[in-house]
């Protein structure tokens, strides 16, 4: 199954490319080819006696489709003057019927099949044709004739897609591992519990973390400002099974709209990857009716503690939070103000140092930062994970061995295990007094013991050697000041 769906995916990326690619990038033509996937996987889906249901923790998918939204219905108006604008209503109708849909934020507003991006109006007919014409060809179900995963198909797309665009740089183009990863510290969901992430993506965070944990679409909640990343979480929570999840577009720092009888919604778990080059408006937030930043106001140019903050307060008195960070959020100085609060409030839990270059096309050093609240430790895990990675042609993965070392020392931290110093997954349990002896310093380098392997020396065999090498080289500059008069008397003699 897994093989069949990668088959699938590499072939509608390639069609796609053939038919969007000589004018639109990967940036541009992605949205439309996922959207349209997103209307042809729901049909199938409804014509279908059988809900998909990949494990025990997925719900069943099983999405309403009006005559309107059926893809069928949208290849027999294949001649259609107006096809764009019929694509567009199915995507409404389709929303509309399966999600919460809040405020009016279509998927259609975002993703516009009557937009000149693709071309004028009869260009953008060709290619919308063409589209239709591939999608219902397409077979979505493998060689027993069982329909595969599409919301695993979706998202192995989203990854197909950021590879060829060359960057990976936020949420939704977070490396597999990480996102794993992330799940896994997390663990399992033994109550009710509600998951969130306020800066969202394209939702790939908030659907691993959901499926793996095995939260509900009720209990799953989301903001996103970008319209595009909107418009391709909506989908993807849908095409997942967790259509009756609240999500909202908008600025989680300026606007927030998760909120409770005026102060932010507090939710058991945060799980999130925030933009990493944000900046973001400082001047409300002394004033911040949420009372986000009692730990500190981040500046102007780094926006990431910022995210953090308004993370920490949207916690439950026992909640915990999984935020993934670049390197320069544990030790810049113009922030140290505020680790040293989140120490003192006893709020840091694990600190996990990741290898360079993990997202594609930048070479930025991440990490990944645990917080959870009423510890009954004041202890903090740090763990190296800067050497676990493999790399294949430039670019660099987490490696499994790493993924589960740094798994299984995490369990044991929290079961009350000793932590050993292990050469492939360095990791040290710091007490609060030892944080504050680094000057609040996240680093952990700080923390954790880099054994060097010493090789004794042997003085006297080395400068033997290096006598040798000496007489070595008063020969060859004597050969060199012969040959050099012997080619001065051969000049003059001509």
């Amino acid at each position: 199954m897994k093989y069949v769906m990668i088959e699938i995916a590499y072939y509608i990326a390639g069609k796609a490319k053939q038919i969007l690619g000589g004018t639109l990038s990967v940036n541009q033509y992605k949205d439309y080819v996922l959207a349209l996937l997103f209307l042809k996987s729901a049909s199938e889906y409804y014509k279908s006696n059988d809900s998909f249901q990949s494990d025990e923790n997925k719900p069943f998918l099983r999405l309403l489709v009006s005559e309107r939204s059926s893809f069928d219905y949208l290849y027999k108006e294949l001649g259609s003057l107006e096809l764009g604008k019929l694509i567009n209503v199915a995507l409404y109708e389709l929303e509309q019927a399966n999600s919460r849909v809040i405020e009016g934020y279509e998927i259609n507003r975002a993703i516009n099949f009557e937009s000149n991006i693709l071309g004028d109006t009869d260009e953008r007919l060709s290619k919308l044709r063409e589209l239709l014409h591939f999608f219902q060809k397409l077979t979505l179900t493998d060689d027993a004739g069982k329909l595969i995963d599409i919301g695993a198909l979706y998202n192995l797309l989203l990854y197909i897609f950021a590879e060829e665009a060359g960057k990976k740089i936020n949420n939704v183009l977070t490396p597999k591992e990480v996102i794993g990863l992330v799940a896994e510290l997390i663990g399992d969901n033994k109550d009710n519990n509600s998951l969130c992430d306020p800066v969202s993506g394209s939702g790939t965070l908030l659907v691993e973390v959901g499926k793996r944990v095995g939260i509900r679409g009720a209990n799953i909640f989301g903001q996103e400002a970008n319209w595009n990343q909107y418009a391709l979480t909506k989908m993807n929570l849908m095409l997942n099974g967790f259509k009756d999840s609240t999500f909202f577009w908008g600025d989680s720092l300026s606007n927030p709209k998760l909120t409770d009888d005026g102060g932010l919604k507090r939710f058991d778990i945060v799980a999130s990857i925030p933009p990493f080059a944000d900046k973001w408006a400082t001047e409300e937030a002394e004033f911040d009716r949420y009372g986000r930043f009692q730990y500190g106001i981040p500046p102007r140019s780094q926006a990431t503690w910022a995210y953090i903050s308004h993370i920490l307060a949207s916690l439950k008195p026992n909640g915990r939070a999984v935020v993934v960070v670049p390197a320069g959020v544990l030790f810049r100085t113009s922030e140290s103000k505020i680790r040293h609060q989140i120490i003192e409030h006893n709020l840091l839990e694990a600190v996990i140092e990741l290898p360079q270059n993990l997202f594609y096309g930048a070479a930025i050093s991440t990490a990944i930062l645990v917080f959870r609240k009423d510890r009954k430790t004041t202890q903090t895990l740090f763990m190296d994970a800067r050497k676990g990675y493999i790399s294949n042609k430039g670019i660099y993965k987490l490696s499994d061995t790493m993924v589960e070392q740094l798994l299984n020392t995490y369990k044991g931290f929290l079961s009350g295990e000793q932590v050993w110093q292990e050469n492939s997954c360095p990791a040290y349990i710091a007490t609060q007094e030892e944080v504050r002896n680094n000057k609040y310093d996240w680093q952990t380098v700080k923390y954790v013991e880099e054994k060097i392997e010493r090789v004794e020396v042997d003085v006297e065999a080395t400068l033997q050697r290096i006598e040798k090498l000496e007489k070595r080289l008063e020969f060859v500059n004597e050969q060199l000041e012969y040959c050099t008069q012997q080619l001065i008397r051969l000049t003059n003699r001509k």
